[in-house]
């Protein structure tokens, strides 16, 4: 079972990095704690084939794609995540364009984004929240196990 830590969003946009295999999964809630409602957000899942966003840990998933290969275990991978008009949507680093969309019939206020690895695979990430303007520094690096993510991850 995957085991998220989870941190306070406070703005409506997360960028992050990821080194993993496969499996980096990111969950959007209200409190600091897996519950419903949620969206979840699978990067690499699948053996490292196919992304998703997922309701409520419920099949089918709202939305996915295959992208072979989109995660690395020998270097950083950057991607961002935004929740703006009850619309989720997950990027790569660098690109204008989401290769995951998602419009919550259901909306909630995101608070609180949790992160883990699942699946077998160990990650490290470098999490940053945007705050009004350029990008925060970023708050973390870290070679762990999974779910293991210091407690600053996101300021």
């Amino acid at each position: 079972m995957l085991k998220y830590t989870f941190y306070p969003a406070t703005s409506g946009v997360v960028n992050f990095k990821t080194r993993a295999s496969n499996d980096a999964h990111l969950a959007s809630t209200s409190g600091p704690a897996e519950s419903n409602p949620m969206l979840e957000v699978f990067i690499g899942g699948w053996k490292n084939t196919k992304s998703a966003i997922r309701k409520n840990r419920a099949k089918p998933d709202v939305s996915e794609a295959y992208i072979p290969g989109i995660l690395s275990v020998g270097q950083y991978r950057g991607f961002w995540i935004k929740w703006i008009d009850d619309v989720i949507t997950v990027g790569m680093e660098g690109a204008r364009v989401a290769f995951l969309s998602y419009k919550n019939s259901d909306p909630f206020p995101i608070n609180f984004v949790g992160v883990c690895t699942g699946y077998g695979a160990s990650g490290s990430w470098i999490i940053q929240q945007n705050k009004s303007g350029p990008l925060a520094s970023p708050a973390l690096v870290s070679d762990a196990a999974p779910s293991s993510v210091p407690t600053d991850a996101i300021r």
